[in-house]
């Protein structure tokens, strides 16, 4: 059985619930053993661009704390898990900053440490349970399906730094996708952003990328979209509504489930298992076509 630590990040406590709860009752269910780490705060990836060097120190936070303890980090979320793999590399190539840190963390009683290593969930999936594993656990194929894998920017990028996904032919999405049933392909801008970084400074514009990314999907003869980013489930599942008024395109409505929630709806479990029940887009025409209700 495979052992980490749950690394929920900010975003996903306080406003994604569905993506924990699929986690929490997916991934023991495949061997993975999940443990709680209640000493964790925010990576800092919120503040890279306000003050380098708090989020800096909160992602070595962090590292120190996992490498204290012996496991490795699942990161949940595509920023946390760049955050934590991007402050590692600066850390081991650069003394003088390593040095500053070690300082400021002392005051704190933590001892720097950066060599836990960190992991995100589609790596947990694909790498470490895998895609056989996952096939031979499926109990409701999603046959007739065809989902639109979006990684999200922050899996494929930077590529300077290890990534969960081939940053130039990702396939990890696409081949679990496929393992629990469903169809997959291809569709332009697959790895481009889903507008969450720009909605504090132009809801307008942030609201066209995701009025422009599900129309193409839907235009490709997707009927669902999935994502392992909480940023990404926020503008893509809970902001259609708003896309559709900005473009005055009522058609602009497709169903959205994190990639957990996915496996474990082939797997069998209940929606409410799996939060879907809080899901904001309509997942109701997935699970009627799969003879499942949503409140179940």
């Amino acid at each position: 059985m495979s052992k980490f630590l749950l690394f929920l990040g900010c975003t996903i406590p306080t406003k994604q619930y569905s993506y924990e709860i699929s986690v929490r009752n997916v991934l023991p269910k495949l061997g993975v053993e999940l443990v709680d780490f209640p000493e964790s705060g925010c990576c800092g990836f919120p503040l890279k661009g306000l003050n380098k060097k708090a989020w800096i120190y909160m992602s070595a936070r962090l590292l120190s704390l996992a490498s204290k303890k012996g496991l490795p980090i699942l990161a949940l979320c595509n920023g946390c898990d760049t955050s934590l793999r991007k402050i590692k590399d600066l850390l081991m190539h650069d003394k003088d900053l390593r040095e500053e840190m070690a300082k400021l963390l002392s005051n704190e009683g933590v001892k720097l440490d950066i060599n836990a290593k960190v992991y995100h969930t589609l790596e947990v999936l694909h790498d470490f349970v895998g895609v056989e594993r996952i096939k031979s656990l499926v109990q409701r194929p999603l046959k007739g399906i065809k989902v639109a894998s979006y990684p999200g920017c922050h899996m494929l990028r930077p590529s300077d730094i290890p990534r969960p996904e081939d940053p130039v032919e990702p396939r990890k999405y696409d081949s679990v996708i496929k393992a629990l049933g469903a169809e997959v392909g291809y569709y332009p801008d697959k790895g481009g952003c889903c507008g969450a970084t720009l909605l504090p400074y132009s809801a307008k514009h942030a609201l066209l990328i995701v009025a422009s990314k599900l129309k193409t999907i839907k235009e490709y003869g997707f009927s669902a979209v999935s994502t392992s980013c909480p940023y990404c489930m926020e503008m893509i599942d809970a902001k259609q509504d708003a896309a559709r008024s900005e473009v005055g395109d009522e058609d602009i409505s497709i169903p959205v489930f994190y990639l957990t929630q996915l496996v474990g709806i082939a797997m069998g479990l209940k929606p409410k298992e799996l939060g879907l029940n809080l899901n904001v887009s309509p997942v109701e025409g997935v699970l009627d076509r799969l003879g499942v209700s949503l409140y179940e």
